[in-house]
């Protein structure tokens, strides 16, 4: 994986910033339908790049040796990050995102990068799957020192909720643009952070997942 991501990163880059100046005009007007393929490629692009650093990750998190970084880290800094990241991915699924009070802290033990990983996967994943129209909600619970995304999509049933963390696992879904590989990597780091992620039904239906790590406060 390690090898090749790092073979691949480099033309993948290209060839998306090519297609974005494209797609925009930056060096002029052009056909619309023209402009359409470029977005398109553009859009390809960016789900192959994505899926170069899921494999890259897979090839690390798979090795006995691996290991994570136990240093604190804020979730509700966590949330705002998130929601800067992925508001204009919600925007264009025409999705809210809700984010905690920013009063509620939760201080939690685990490697900040990877934490960063996980909730923008899973926020990512709810805008992914969530009607138009509805909200993707981060809440925090310092009680339980977790961190939660809830939508308002079709939920997953109580007999795929393992099922859903295996690799490659897709529930049937295709042409979605997911790789079947975020959760399974999501959940190997939470463990590995001595965590775990979990999911349940959503009050008023939907998902929630909940990642939960040590406390910092221990």
């Amino acid at each position: 994986g390690r090898h090749f991501a790092t073979a691949v990163r480099q033309p993948l880059g290209r060839i998306l910033a090519n297609a974005e100046t494209i797609g925009s005009e930056l060096n002029g007007p052009i056909l619309e339908q023209y402009s359409s393929y470029a977005k398109d490629i553009a859009s390809a692009a960016r789900h192959l790049a994505e899926l170069v650093s899921d494999l890259e990750d897979l090839d690390a998190i798979d090795k006995p040796d691996f290991k994570v970084a136990q240093e604190p880290v804020e979730f509700g800094d966590i949330a705002k990050r998130v929601a800067g990241l992925l508001a204009l991915k919600a925007a264009d699924h025409q999705i809210e995102l809700s984010v905690p009070d920013p009063e509620i802290r939760c201080h939690a033990m685990g490697e900040f990068r990877r934490v960063l990983q996980i909730v923008l996967n899973l926020v990512g994943n709810a805008i992914r799957y969530s009607p138009g129209g509805s909200t993707v909600t981060i809440v925090i619970d310092p009680s339980d020192c977790s961190i939660s995304v809830i939508d308002k999509g079709a939920g997953v049933a109580e007999e795929d909720r393992e099922r859903i963390f295996t690799k490659f696992e897709r529930l049937g879904r295709s042409g979605d643009g997911g790789s079947g590989l975020g959760l399974y990597i999501s959940r190997k780091l939470a463990r590995a952070m001595r965590g775990d992620l979990t999911v349940t039904a959503a009050d008023g239906g939907g998902a929630k997942f909940t990642l939960r790590l040590p406390s910092a406060n221990n």
